[in-house]
């Protein structure tokens, strides 16, 4: 992830546990995680090796535009 950028980005929480934080943009990178920022303001940690799937959106439509890792 780049800082600035919006993604869609599934994760892992937990042993069985799925999540998904669309539109989403990176705030903070640290060498295991990523700070990220929601529409609403709040934040939250996503580790490195738990994220599944990132998609960078535009900003402007919110379509992906390609598949990044």
């Amino acid at each position: 992830m780049k800082i600035g950028k919006l993604y869609d980005v599934v994760f892992a929480t937990g042993g069985y546990d799925i999540e998904y934080e669309n539109r989403v943009k990176c705030v903070k990178r640290t060498p295991k995680s990523y700070r990220i920022e929601r529409a609403d303001g709040t934040t939250r940690l996503v580790g490195k090796d738990s994220i599944f799937e990132l998609m960078e959106v535009c900003g402007i439509t919110g379509l992906p535009l390609k598949s990044s890792r």
